[in-house]
């Protein structure tokens, strides 16, 4: 089960869920961390947030994915990307 990166709701198993995919800035390297639910602090919100990790074999990572952050809605997503966009040292690129 995931939750919302913005409002931390639970999704459930067959809800639809939506994911901001990001690409991290130079010198940021989760590889430790592959396949898992990490926390990841934003100083834009005063928070840590979930985001996936994925493996380097995964369909994201082929992508160019680095992370992907849950949201439950279109509108969670863009008040996430907005706070993601002020991430500057952590984040180069975020897509919907």
């Amino acid at each position: 089960m995931f939750r919302c990166a913005w409002c931390m709701k639970k999704i459930g198993e067959n809800q639809p869920l939506t994911a901001l995919n990001v690409k991290f800035a130079e010198g940021v390297d989760f590889k430790d961390k592959e396949g898992e639910i990490i926390q990841v602090y934003l100083s834009s919100r005063g928070t840590s947030v979930p985001m996936v990790v994925p493996t380097a074999d995964s369909e994201a990572k082929k992508h160019g994915q680095d992370g992907l952050f849950t949201v439950c809605d279109d509108k969670c997503g863009q008040k996430m990307k907005n706070a993601l966009s002020k991430e500057i040292d952590t984040f180069q690129n975020i897509d919907i």
